[in-house]
């Protein structure tokens, strides 16, 4: 049988996911002024300076200016505008 951790890699790949998603339950990128979260439940706040999504074990909040959700969709929430910070806790 199987560890978890191949199960894991076997099922991120054939979901074209990050491997490292399943070790916490999130794989954060951070590109120009575009965050892209993967593993993302639900959305706790929304709002031009402060966004804050649920992963199930942790809330990760993307703090800035001009903030928008450009998509949320199939676990992954997709946020622009001025980023200045990002807080997992």
């Amino acid at each position: 049988m199987k560890n978890k951790a191949s199960r894991i890699r076997a099922i991120a790949q054939e979901f074209d996911l990050p491997e490292d998603l399943g070790k916490d339950g999130y794989h954060i990128e951070i590109f120009g002024n575009t965050f892209v979260l993967d593993g993302c439940r639900n959305i706790v706040q929304y709002d031009e300076d402060a966004i804050r999504l649920n992963t199930g074990r942790k809330i990760i909040s993307v703090l800035g200016s001009g903030l928008v959700i450009k998509d949320f969709s199939c676990c992954q929430a997709t946020i622009s505008g001025c980023i200045v910070s990002v807080e997992i806790g």
